[in-house]
């Protein structure tokens, strides 16, 4: 697909209401998320040159890292959403319904991964 064939599809596809908002609601309640999470863990880290970057209830907690990857979650998440979101605005011209399913599941995988950065805000405390 050339850039004026993707940018006539996303333009098109920002024109779907469900698309726009959800699209919106996503960044939206990323940007919140991940300033939340930066906001709660980075002081902890830099105090202590350590944080926790994965909790498992069996196991507890099983994996620290040195403060600087506490970016790698945001930063993960963000690849994730924009490649979700490039290819639903390729798809929508073609299929849709398909673009709005991929959309719908980048809100709840930001979602779930808002619920996660949460708790793992919580146990770097």
């Amino acid at each position: 697909m050339r850039w004026d064939e993707w940018k006539f599809s996303a333009r098109r596809a920002l024109q779907d209401r469900f698309i726009l908002w959800t699209a919106m609601v996503t960044v939206v309640l990323f940007a919140v998320a991940s300033a939340y999470f930066l906001i709660r863990t980075l002081p902890h880290g830099w105090e202590t040159g350590a944080v926790v970057l994965h909790y498992n209830i069996y196991l507890g907690i099983d994996e620290i890292m040195s403060w600087p990857w506490i970016f790698a979650v945001p930063g993960a998440a963000l690849v994730v959403l924009a490649l979700d979101f490039t290819v639903a605005l390729s798809i929508f011209r073609l299929d849709p319904l398909a673009s709005r399913v991929l959309i719908s599941l980048g809100f709840f995988s930001i979602l779930l991964w808002t619920i996660g950065c949460f708790f793992m805000a919580q146990v770097n405390l």
